[in-house]
């Protein structure tokens, strides 16, 4: 079996056991209840695949110090394994709900369906926390769970609140310089991505374990999976310039993203930052003034991606990328083992970002 085919087949197989954890979380509720909370969650069960189950499975591997295949379990440890992920996947359902209302979308019907949706997001924080207290797990076990779970929602809500409040091209002149820039927006990345996988296997690990104690492989693979996925959630930044007929997809992005959406919500990411920086020509100010006030359409979609290449945006946002990728990857400490070729198999996978080579298709 090739490298891919049996990272594919550890992936699917923690996949079966998060959509089990997510139906069962489902089925308690009905009626409207049940609307109100079913479109993501439907959506994420039909999906079947979702990459924190698997870093939670990295971390609950490592806790036992080797590979374990998961048909080796015996069913009470799959149901274990299964509930926590659906927690993990149902705090995500959260912040999904939570950024589509703040950014606001087009698709939201009326103010009823506004309002749903706000609940949705409250209901599935509240599902994260009580799957967990149902689980057979011990009550020291649960509570550092349920803890890392809120501080999960607390992170999000800060890196919202710079969103909404601070990263904003009104407030580009508050920072001092593009260093000072750099390290308040990867704080940012932090917040809203890398730190939900490094919990997600710091998770992991704790259930593997059955141990609340600090060691340092814990604090290891957390710090791993957390600079990791901040990297990608900058990659994604960079991807929200894919066009439109580019994105693959999936489920929950397709809930809320669009071509351009950080540029049109007014938002300093990496990109953004470098083109306000840079733009001098008085034609180029013009194009970005009539794309902040009447949107995106083919023919601006193409002119702001030429601007983006004649501003060397793209390619300096790649160099930064692959300077800290090539950084980040160079902390795997464990020895070649089983363990390590999976953890390198994912670490390919955050490297691959699509909606990346999409962008590279079009860089000049």
């Amino acid at each position: 079996m090739s490298t891919s085919d049996w990272y594919n087949q550890i992936e699917t197989s923690v996949a079966n056991l998060t959509s089990k954890g997510l139906l069962n979380a489902l089925e308690k509720f009905d009626g409207k209840d049940k609307e109100v909370l079913s479109n993501l969650f439907i959506k994420k069960i039909e999906k079947n695949k979702n990459f924190r189950p698997l870093v939670f499975y990295i971390g609950y591997c490592l806790a036992k110090g080797k590979f374990i295949p998961i048909d080796s379990l015996s069913d009470e440890e799959k149901s274990i394994i299964g509930d926590v992920t659906a927690s993990i996947e149902a705090e995500n359902i959260s912040t999904y709900y939570v950024n589509h209302y703040i950014d606001q979308k087009g698709d939201i019907k009326d103010k009823q369906d506004e309002k749903n949706r706000v609940l949705a997001g409250i209901l599935s924080n509240t599902i994260a926390q009580n799957v967990i207290e149902n689980t057979s797990l011990s009550l020291d076990i649960k509570a550092e769970l349920i803890r890392l779970i809120n501080q999960i929602d607390m992170d999000i809500a800060k890196a919202q609140i710079y969103e909404v409040n601070v990263g904003l091209f009104s407030n580009l002149e508050d920072f001092k310089n593009e260093e000072d820039f750099l390290k308040i927006y990867f704080e940012r990345c932090r917040k809203i991505s890398g730190q939900f996988y490094g919990r997600s296997a710091e998770m992991g690990y704790i259930v593997g374990s059955r141990n609340i104690k600090e060691t340092n492989d814990r604090k290891k693979i957390e710090q791993f999976y957390t600079e990791m996925v901040t990297l990608l959630q900058y990659a994604n930044d960079i991807g929200d310039y894919a066009l439109p007929n580019m994105h693959s997809g999936t489920a929950e992005k397709n809930f809320y993203k669009d071509y351009g959406s950080d540029f049109k919500n007014q938002r300093l990411t990496y990109p953004n930052y470098l083109l306000l920086k840079r733009v001098e020509d008085l034609n180029d100010k013009e194009l970005i003034k009539s794309i902040l006030s009447e949107g995106f359409d083919t023919h601006r979609m193409k002119d702001f991606m030429a601007l983006m290449n004649k501003l060397e945006i793209f390619k300096d946002c790649f160099s930064l990328l692959n300077s800290k990728f090539n950084q980040e990857k160079k902390k795997l400490w464990l020895r070649n083992s089983e363990l390590r070729k999976l953890i390198s198999s994912s670490v390919i996978i955050i490297r691959s970002n699509k909606l990346l080579t999409s962008i590279k298709k079009v860089m000049v």
